[in-house]
């Protein structure tokens, strides 16, 4: 089974913007729908969309705090009720792994709900994108790609969808972009089915994990501002499946000369383009073929390659030498400051387990009253922050007053950070953007009169 999904959101940022929309259609093997679900929530009060997010997904300021419809806790309580009843499932999305996957992972944690949904309980996840990229390399003639305005080839799904033959009128509609992922997909299962093929068959970390093992030569396919890059290579790293990733070599380098370079000289040798050592995410469903499927699609490792292979598989000390040397330099991971930032700082305890399947079988009251009843602060202030958005007069005066004055500050103090949040400072310079576009006086002034309000609605103390 399969569960396509798309989002649409408040902006483009993974950590600190919201899903608005959620979509998901589940089909067969067969990529026959099975069932289809969609819902909207409205915007959580300290989250300022981005004004050209809110043009092209037709999402209008009244929508955004329609009372009508369900809180954002609400709807992703509902989609993991909906989601857990269609597993296990290869979850599929349209450059999922870069912007849905990671939102998605915020969305849930942020409601004290498990985070890894589509990678744990047997669910597996794939995205649609990279494997169209790959098969604008692979596979010539299957699809026809839209150009870029600098002239490369483009994949964006409303214009690569519509040049194949899907109607895809209501581009940027989560449940629409749902159905134009299905049919492309269909087109890769039926006509790139060696690809398809492959990279359903390890969609699941283990099974990726089997497939990259030392010493087997590999075909990987990626895709890079500058084109597609194809290259035999190697697992060398001893770790299986515990790890996230796998430390593959490239079979075109000489390692025999790389592993007699001196300290400095391998350092420089480890950055350059292309890195011969390439970290390959076993659960992020990355193109990697073997032998037998390279083969079939006209791909061959050369004697030279093979060679570099066998090389490297009797030279595991030099290998694991290598990887620290390459780890060494890898930049540290920032430190994480503000809440939104902090999914990875560890999972939650046996007893907040408890306590959060407790917060969600609670009503208002008693869901306010278990708030300081967790250990890990992080899971305290994501329930007070649940509960302010959708029952506030539950919270104590002194609690509703913090949370207020702290989305007071969120929304007016301009960080001038482009990695956090957006302010409405902010949100009126990017109006600009809005106002230039075809239509867009109309819609900019809308924005604008909903940002002043709001922004009365919380003024800085």
């Amino acid at each position: 089974m399969f569960v396509f999904y798309d989002t649409e959101t408040t902006g483009t940022n993974t950590v600190f913007d919201q899903v608005l929309q959620f979509a998901a259609i589940l089909t067969n093997d067969q990529l026959e729908e099975v069932e289809r679900f969609e819902m909207r929530c409205r915007r959580l009060p300290w989250i300022v969309p981005a004004p050209m997010a809110l043009k092209v997904t037709g999402v209008t300021p009244d929508m955004l705090d329609d009372e009508s419809l369900p809180s954002f806790y609400e709807m992703m309580c509902a989609i993991r009720v909906k989601l857990e009843s269609w597993g296990p499932a290869i979850y599929a999305g349209y450059n999922s792994m870069r912007f849905d996957e990671p939102l998605m992972q915020r969305a849930f944690w942020q409601t004290l709900h498990p985070p890894y949904l589509t990678v744990t309980n047997n669910n597996a996840r794939m995205d649609i994108l990279p494997l169209v990229q790959a098969a604008s390399h692979l596979y010539k003639g299957v699809f026809s790609y839209p150009k870029t305005p600098r002239g490369r080839t483009g994949f964006k799904l409303d214009q690569l969808a519509p040049m194949n033959g899907f109607a895809h009128e209501n581009a940027h509609d989560a449940l629409a972009d749902v159905e134009a992922t299905i049919f492309i997909a269909r087109i890769l299962a039926e006509k790139c089915s060696e690809l398809w093929a492959s990279n359903v068959a390890a969609a699941r970390k283990s099974d990726m994990a089997s497939r990259l093992v030392p010493g087997a030569p590999l075909l990987f396919v990626e895709y890079f501002i500058s084109g597609p890059s194809v290259w035999w290579g190697q697992r060398v790293d001893q770790q299986g499946a515990s790890t996230s990733a796998a430390s593959c070599l490239r079979l075109d380098a000489h390692w025999n000369e790389i592993f007699s370079l001196d300290d400095e000289a391998l350092k420089k040798r480890l950055t350059a383009s292309p890195k011969p050592v390439r970290e390959i995410a076993l659960n992020k469903a990355p193109v990697v073929l073997d032998q037998a499927t390279a083969r079939a699609l006209g791909y061959e490792p050369d004697a030279d390659m093979l060679a570099q292979g066998e090389l490297l598989a009797s030279s595991e000390e030099a290998c694991a030498k290598l990887l620290q040397t390459a780890a060494a330099l890898k930049e540290p991971w920032p430190e994480a400051e503000h809440l939104e930032q902090r999914i990875f700082e560890g999972f939650p305890s046996r007893e907040d387990s408890s306590r959060m399947d407790a917060f969600h079988r609670a009503y208002w009251p008693g869901k306010a009253a278990l708030i300081r009843s967790f250990e890990d602060e992080r899971l305290q202030q994501l329930a007070q922050r649940i509960v302010y958005a959708a029952a506030p007069e539950t919270l104590s005066e002194a609690d509703r007053k913090r949370m207020d004055e702290a989305i007071s500050k969120r929304l007016h103090d301009d960080h001038a950070d482009p990695d956090l949040w957006r302010t409405i400072p902010q949100a009126y310079e990017e109006l600009s953007e809005v106002r230039s576009s075809e239509g867009g006086d109309a819609i900019a002034a809308d924005i604008e009169g909903w940002m002043s309000a709001i922004g009365a609605a919380y003024q800085l103390t």
